[in-house]
């Protein structure tokens, strides 16, 4: 049992992990981030119409603009282009990781865990995927799944 209760510790310490790696400040000091979200008058975050294309590159943006806004605790505006970006890519797993977290910080977990298993589809070692899997299962109280979700982890220590 103690075993169990190390492993669902080290579950919390990786997410907490993920979470400060999530919201760690992406500006290159010159600005652009400010650039990326701009303040209105009544202190929302103007979101810019994202571009996805079929080139790939404008949809790495719009994901990088998404986890932008995913960090400044703008999970609708993300959310949308995160889903925008799926429409043309269903297998991006950056994207439905986004998804998911989303969905999870909107108290969706039944979604949020859909978006978190079709990441995993795509990439089974994704270990941000299997992390997020394992919170939901604790947060639900199945603590036997979230210790299995984070087996793989287990070997790398």
């Amino acid at each position: 049992m103690l075993n169990f209760v190390a492993v669902v510790a080290s579950i919390a310490n990786s997410v907490t992990f993920f979470v400060q790696m999530a919201g760690a400040d992406n500006s290159d000091g010159n600005g652009s981030e400010r650039e990326l979200a701009g303040n209105s008058d009544n202190g929302s975050v103007e979101v810019a119409e994202a571009s996805v294309s079929d080139s790939g590159c404008e949809g790495n943006d719009s994901v990088s603009y998404a986890n932008v806004l995913r960090s400044r605790n703008k999970f609708v505006d993300a959310l949308a282009i995160y889903e925008r970006v799926l429409e043309s890519d269903g297998a991006n797993v950056e994207a439905l990781i986004g998804k998911g977290i989303c969905l999870q910080m909107q108290n969706k977990g039944r979604l949020a865990y859909e978006s978190f298993s079709e990441a995993i589809k795509v990439d089974p070692q994704n270990a941000c995927a299997l992390t997020h899997c394992g919170i939901l299962h604790k947060d639900e109280g199945r603590l036997v799944e979230a210790a299995e979700v984070c087996l793989p982890f287990t070997t790398l220590c």
